[in-house]
């Protein structure tokens, strides 16, 4: 509560800095530019030829002492919208008001903190060597002596590459030279777009966006993409990047594309596969996990 309080302060502190700033840099640059207009006019002999560089300097700086406290003035106006702005929505939140867009982002943030605290709690019991609570999955038969750890939404892809064709464009132009060279011109640049939009497509990339439900045992992880359940066995995996920080694990295979997963549940996941791919001691030890002790 106390970090959140002082989050709340520094966002009104942030916000009443948008319209200060502006306002007190438009009155020094007034005060300085005329100041710097008044001390060159005195000195300048308007019948003098030689003065001319400093009259047309002293009408340049008379100018930047109308031009920058204008500036100032428009972002000083625009300061004072967003303080007015979020001080009433400050108010608004005081008595338990939330638009639909605030309730939806407070709802994620919720669920993004309460998967934090069960993932810690989680890395806290394997690092105890404590056996974490079991659950029940009826949707996957599960294999001998396979148990479920968790059971969660996620987002998922696959990095390859594949064999992309394009189609080349020719033509037959005749008359006027001009007219000829600029028809092949057109043609080879049509061709050249298709080829790189094709070379593009078919580069290594992370492909088949898509939600899955992710369910984490001690032998693999399962995922529900593209209609069907797809095993990644944790004995298959020849390198694991759990960036808990990130909501994110990538899992690499030696026959199979590269592997990542997205979401609030994930780090559940990755402390799981950290598990079963480096050993006990490695849930305490792993660089990537330790954010959730801290």
């Amino acid at each position: 509560m106390g970090e959140f309080e002082g989050k709340r302060r520094s966002g009104r502190v942030r916000r009443h800095l948008s319209w200060v700033v502006p306002l007190i840099l438009g009155v020094l640059a007034y005060v300085v530019f005329i100041s710097w207009t008044a001390a060159i006019s005195s000195e300048v002999d308007p019948d003098d030829p030689a003065d001319v560089g400093a009259s047309l300097a002293a009408l340049g700086l008379l100018g930047l002492a109308f031009l920058l406290p204008l500036i100032a003035l428009v972002f000083f106006i625009v300061g004072v919208v967003k303080a007015v702005s979020g001080w009433r929505r400050d108010r608004r939140h005081a008595t338990g008001r939330y638009n639909r867009a605030e309730l939806a982002d407070r709802a994620q943030q919720e669920q993004f903190a309460r998967a934090w605290a069960d993932t810690s709690q989680l890395r806290a019991t394997l690092a105890a060597h404590q056996v974490p609570p079991q659950i029940r999955v009826w949707d996957v038969i599960p294999r001998p002596n396979e148990v479920f750890f968790v059971d969660t939404a996620a987002t998922y892809a696959r990095f390859y590459g594949q064999n992309v064709s394009y189609a080349q464009s020719g033509g037959f132009f005749f008359g006027h030279p001009l007219f000829v060279a600029a028809g092949l011109a057109v043609t080879a640049a049509g061709n050249a777009a298709r080829r790189s939009a094709a070379e593009a497509a078919a580069a290594a990339q992370w492909r088949e966006h898509q939600g899955v439900r992710l369910i984490a045992s001690n032998q693999r992880l399962i995922c529900h993409a593209n209609g069907q359940w797809l095993s990644f066995d944790y004995g298959a995996m020849t390198a694991v990047y759990p960036e808990v920080e990130q909501w994110s694990l990538v899992c690499q295979f030696d026959s199979a594309e590269p592997l990542m997963l997205h979401g609030p549940g994930v780090p559940a996941a990755a402390v799981i596969t950290v598990l079963m791919t480096y050993g006990p001691d490695a849930v305490a030890e792993h660089p990537s996990l330790a954010p959730l002790g801290r």
